[in-house]
């Protein structure tokens, strides 16, 4: 009887931290779906918004080819290039990352789902990097670019399109162009940058992130 009841007490001490660990696992779950839904947005939004980048520095491209022959820039050609290099910041949500690893509770994942999730923080560190390394590029751009065209003009005009001092005497919107071919051997890296690694590692954290959300739910709701 003694054995029994002690076996018994056993069972139950397991039976309730068992059912305190599923508890615990539904509760990061949960927020783990709030947190890629808020991660989704942003990468969508990005991933727009470097597509914008890689068409615009397309066309200033194709301007700056076309003036070769005619020897005069096409209009909007720095409207182009100030819109090619457009910042790209992902910042992704680690609430709940942070607390899994911290508490050591990511054991108590299931385990496709816990190797999926590890894979999406471990692709974060690779985002950062291409980040960096296109980050450099573009401030190298927008450096050059500010020599290259009159980029404040334009947005004065736009700010104050009933001035008639700027109606008046409006300057070109070229500034010095023997800059603008250094300006279009900056803009070209960049480009291939963006194409090559950041847009397709961005597309892709995106889809492991819808999947992760579809995984989990399915698990756990």
């Amino acid at each position: 009887m003694l054995f029994l009841a002690v076996s018994l007490g056993f069972a139950a001490e397991n039976l309730r931290e068992h059912l305190s660990d599923e508890a615990k696992v539904h509760a990061y779950m949960r927020g783990m779906v709030e947190d890629l839904e808020i991660d989704s947005l942003r990468l969508a939004n990005n991933i727009q918004r470097l597509k914008g980048d890689l068409a615009n520095a397309d066309t200033v491209t194709r301007m700056y080819i076309a003036s070769l022959s005619t020897g005069r820039f096409p209009q909007g050609i720095a409207d182009k290039g100030r819109f090619s290099g457009n910042s790209v910041d992902v910042v992704f949500n680690d609430r709940t990352a942070s607390q899994l690893k911290g508490t050591g509770a990511i054991r108590l994942i299931k385990s496709p789902i816990a190797r999926d999730m590890l894979q999406y923080w471990n692709n974060q560190a690779r985002l950062g990097e291409i980040h960096d390394r296109f980050e450099a590029l573009r401030l190298e751009h927008r450096k050059v670019g500010w020599r290259a065209f009159n980029w404040y003009a334009g947005v004065y005009a736009a700010a104050q399109p009933d001035d008639p001092t700027y109606r008046n005497h409006h300057p070109p919107e070229v500034a010095d162009p023997t800059i603008v071919r250094e300006f279009i051997n900056v803009t070209s890296p960049m480009f291939n940058l963006a194409t090559v690694q950041y847009l397709k590692a961005l597309e892709e954290e995106l889809e492991l992130g819808i999947q992760l959300r579809r995984s989990i739910r399915e698990a756990y709701d």
